[in-house]
Protein backbone atom coordinates (compact mmCIF):
# COMPACT_ATOMS: atom_id res chain seq x y z
CA UNK A 1 0.00 0.00 0.00
CA UNK A 2 1.57 3.32 -1.02
CA UNK A 3 2.23 5.80 1.82
CA UNK A 4 -0.03 8.78 2.17
CA UNK A 5 2.72 11.33 1.59
CA UNK A 6 3.08 10.13 -2.01
CA UNK A 7 -0.34 11.67 -2.66
CA UNK A 8 0.60 15.18 -1.53
CA UNK A 9 -0.26 16.71 -4.96
CA UNK A 10 -3.83 15.42 -4.59
CA UNK A 11 -4.01 16.77 -1.03
CA UNK A 12 -2.68 20.13 -2.24
CA UNK A 13 -5.35 20.24 -4.97
CA UNK A 14 -8.04 19.38 -2.44
CA UNK A 15 -6.78 22.08 -0.07
CA UNK A 16 -6.75 24.76 -2.78
CA UNK A 17 -10.24 23.91 -4.08
CA UNK A 18 -11.66 23.94 -0.58
CA UNK A 19 -10.08 27.19 0.63
CA UNK A 20 -11.05 29.02 -2.56
CA UNK A 21 -14.66 27.89 -2.12
CA UNK A 22 -14.62 28.90 1.55
CA UNK A 23 -13.26 32.35 0.73
CA UNK A 24 -16.13 33.12 -1.65
CA UNK A 25 -18.64 35.14 0.44
CA UNK A 26 -21.68 33.05 1.23
CA UNK A 27 -24.04 32.24 4.10
CA UNK A 28 -21.22 30.91 6.30
CA UNK A 29 -19.19 34.10 5.99
CA UNK A 30 -22.26 36.26 6.53
CA UNK A 31 -23.34 34.52 9.73
CA UNK A 32 -19.83 34.48 11.23
CA UNK A 33 -19.11 38.13 10.46
CA UNK A 34 -22.53 39.29 11.68
CA UNK A 35 -22.25 37.57 15.05
CA UNK A 36 -18.60 38.58 15.47
CA UNK A 37 -19.24 42.27 14.85
CA UNK A 38 -22.74 42.53 16.27
CA UNK A 39 -22.47 40.28 19.32
CA UNK A 40 -19.16 38.82 20.48
CA UNK A 41 -16.11 36.83 19.47
CA UNK A 42 -17.33 34.01 21.71
CA UNK A 43 -20.60 33.75 19.80
CA UNK A 44 -18.75 33.83 16.47
CA UNK A 45 -16.45 31.01 17.60
CA UNK A 46 -19.49 28.92 18.48
CA UNK A 47 -20.83 29.54 14.98
CA UNK A 48 -17.48 28.48 13.54
CA UNK A 49 -17.68 25.25 15.54
CA UNK A 50 -21.11 24.58 14.06
CA UNK A 51 -19.89 25.29 10.53
CA UNK A 52 -16.87 23.01 10.94
CA UNK A 53 -19.06 20.23 12.35
CA UNK A 54 -21.46 20.51 9.43
CA UNK A 55 -18.60 20.62 6.93
CA UNK A 56 -17.17 17.43 8.42
CA UNK A 57 -20.61 15.85 8.20
CA UNK A 58 -20.93 16.68 4.50
CA UNK A 59 -17.43 15.34 3.81
CA UNK A 60 -18.11 12.06 5.62
CA UNK A 61 -21.45 11.70 3.83
CA UNK A 62 -19.69 12.25 0.53
CA UNK A 63 -17.01 9.66 1.22
CA UNK A 64 -19.65 7.16 2.36
CA UNK A 65 -21.56 7.59 -0.90
CA UNK A 66 -24.62 9.37 0.50
CA UNK A 67 -23.81 12.56 -1.40
CA UNK A 68 -23.67 10.58 -4.65
CA UNK A 69 -27.18 9.34 -3.92
CA UNK A 70 -28.20 12.94 -3.26
CA UNK A 71 -26.69 13.98 -6.58
CA UNK A 72 -28.61 11.27 -8.45
CA UNK A 73 -31.93 11.34 -6.59
CA UNK A 74 -33.83 14.29 -8.02
CA UNK A 75 -36.67 14.08 -5.49
CA UNK A 76 -34.38 13.90 -2.46
CA UNK A 77 -32.26 16.78 -3.72
CA UNK A 78 -35.41 18.85 -4.31
CA UNK A 79 -36.72 18.18 -0.79
CA UNK A 80 -33.42 19.11 0.84
CA UNK A 81 -33.15 22.21 -1.31
CA UNK A 82 -36.61 23.34 -0.22
CA UNK A 83 -35.71 22.67 3.43
CA UNK A 84 -32.50 24.67 3.02
CA UNK A 85 -34.38 27.49 1.34
CA UNK A 86 -36.92 27.66 4.15
CA UNK A 87 -34.19 27.79 6.78
CA UNK A 88 -32.28 30.57 5.04
CA UNK A 89 -35.48 32.56 4.58
CA UNK A 90 -36.31 32.05 8.24
CA UNK A 91 -32.82 33.18 9.29
CA UNK A 92 -33.08 36.28 7.12
CA UNK A 93 -36.55 37.21 8.38
CA UNK A 94 -35.42 36.62 11.95
CA UNK A 95 -32.58 39.11 11.47
CA UNK A 96 -34.93 41.65 9.91
CA UNK A 97 -37.27 41.19 12.86
CA UNK A 98 -34.31 41.79 15.16
CA UNK A 99 -33.83 45.21 13.59
CA UNK A 100 -37.28 46.18 14.84
CA UNK A 101 -36.70 44.65 18.26
CA UNK A 102 -33.41 46.54 18.67
CA UNK A 103 -35.23 49.85 18.27
CA UNK A 104 -36.20 49.57 21.93
CA UNK A 105 -32.79 48.35 23.09
CA UNK A 106 -29.44 50.09 23.23
CA UNK A 107 -27.53 46.90 22.48
CA UNK A 108 -28.40 43.52 20.92
CA UNK A 109 -28.95 40.64 23.30
CA UNK A 110 -26.12 38.13 23.54
CA UNK A 111 -26.66 34.95 21.55
CA UNK A 112 -26.62 31.79 23.67
CA UNK A 113 -23.80 29.35 23.00
CA UNK A 114 -26.11 26.54 21.86
CA UNK A 115 -28.06 28.88 19.61
CA UNK A 116 -24.87 30.17 18.01
CA UNK A 117 -23.55 26.65 17.41
CA UNK A 118 -26.91 25.58 15.99
CA UNK A 119 -26.97 28.59 13.68
CA UNK A 120 -23.60 27.67 12.19
CA UNK A 121 -24.53 24.00 11.95
CA UNK A 122 -27.85 24.59 10.20
CA UNK A 123 -26.48 27.27 7.89
CA UNK A 124 -24.02 24.78 6.41
CA UNK A 125 -26.20 21.67 6.57
CA UNK A 126 -29.13 23.49 4.96
CA UNK A 127 -27.37 23.71 1.60
CA UNK A 128 -27.58 20.36 -0.24
CA UNK A 129 -25.24 21.75 -2.87
CA UNK A 130 -22.47 21.16 -0.33
CA UNK A 131 -22.88 17.45 -1.01
CA UNK A 132 -22.70 18.03 -4.76
CA UNK A 133 -19.66 20.27 -4.29
CA UNK A 134 -17.74 17.67 -2.30
CA UNK A 135 -18.71 14.92 -4.73
CA UNK A 136 -17.20 16.97 -7.56
CA UNK A 137 -14.11 17.95 -5.56
CA UNK A 138 -13.31 14.39 -4.52
CA UNK A 139 -13.89 13.19 -8.09
CA UNK A 140 -11.31 15.73 -9.26
CA UNK A 141 -8.74 15.55 -6.48
CA UNK A 142 -8.78 12.01 -5.09
CA UNK A 143 -6.75 9.42 -7.01
CA UNK A 144 -8.32 6.00 -7.45
CA UNK A 145 -5.41 4.25 -5.71
CA UNK A 146 -5.52 6.42 -2.60
CA UNK A 147 -5.02 4.40 0.61
CA UNK A 148 -7.45 4.67 3.54
CA UNK A 149 -4.99 6.93 5.34
CA UNK A 150 -5.39 9.49 2.58
CA UNK A 151 -9.03 10.01 3.48
CA UNK A 152 -8.25 10.55 7.16
CA UNK A 153 -5.62 13.13 6.23
CA UNK A 154 -8.02 14.78 3.76
CA UNK A 155 -10.78 15.08 6.36
CA UNK A 156 -8.34 16.49 8.93
CA UNK A 157 -7.04 18.97 6.35
CA UNK A 158 -10.54 20.18 5.42
CA UNK A 159 -11.58 20.58 9.04
CA UNK A 160 -8.36 22.44 9.89
CA UNK A 161 -8.75 24.81 6.94
CA UNK A 162 -12.41 25.48 7.79
CA UNK A 163 -11.52 26.20 11.40
CA UNK A 164 -8.63 28.51 10.53
CA UNK A 165 -10.44 30.46 7.81
CA UNK A 166 -13.69 31.11 9.65
CA UNK A 167 -11.81 31.78 12.88
CA UNK A 168 -9.87 34.43 11.00
CA UNK A 169 -13.13 35.96 9.78
CA UNK A 170 -14.42 35.95 13.38
CA UNK A 171 -11.19 37.52 14.65
CA UNK A 172 -11.23 40.31 12.07
CA UNK A 173 -14.89 41.21 12.50
CA UNK A 174 -14.77 41.04 16.31
CA UNK A 175 -11.87 43.51 16.48
CA UNK A 176 -12.41 46.92 18.06
CA UNK A 177 -12.59 48.96 14.82
CA UNK A 178 -14.98 46.49 13.19
CA UNK A 179 -17.28 46.42 16.22
CA UNK A 180 -17.29 50.22 16.52
CA UNK A 181 -18.12 50.57 12.84
CA UNK A 182 -20.84 47.96 13.21
CA UNK A 183 -22.40 49.73 16.19
CA UNK A 184 -22.54 52.99 14.25
CA UNK A 185 -24.62 51.39 11.51
CA UNK A 186 -25.99 48.34 13.35
CA UNK A 187 -29.56 48.77 12.17
CA UNK A 188 -28.63 48.95 8.50
CA UNK A 189 -26.03 46.19 8.69
CA UNK A 190 -28.45 43.83 10.45
CA UNK A 191 -31.03 44.57 7.77
CA UNK A 192 -28.44 43.99 5.02
CA UNK A 193 -27.43 40.68 6.62
CA UNK A 194 -31.06 39.58 6.79
CA UNK A 195 -31.61 40.50 3.15
CA UNK A 196 -28.43 38.65 2.18
CA UNK A 197 -29.65 35.46 3.89
CA UNK A 198 -33.01 35.80 2.15
CA UNK A 199 -31.15 36.29 -1.12
CA UNK A 200 -29.11 33.13 -0.54
CA UNK A 201 -32.35 31.26 0.15
CA UNK A 202 -33.96 32.49 -3.06
CA UNK A 203 -30.81 31.64 -5.00
CA UNK A 204 -30.84 28.12 -3.58
CA UNK A 205 -34.51 27.74 -4.48
CA UNK A 206 -34.17 28.80 -8.11
CA UNK A 207 -30.67 27.60 -8.97
CA UNK A 208 -30.11 24.35 -10.75
CA UNK A 209 -27.69 21.69 -9.71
Amino acid sequence: MPPVFEFWPALATLAVLHILAAMVPGPNTVVVSQLAAGHSRHAACRVVAGIVTATGTWVVLTLSGVAVLLHQAEGLFWLLRIAGTLYLLYAGLHLLGGVLRQAASAAPAEVEARAAFRRGLLTTLSNPKSGVFWTSVFAIAVPTAAPPGFYFVAIALILAQSTLWYSLVALVFSSGPARRAYRQAAKWLEAATGLAMIGFGIKLAIAGR
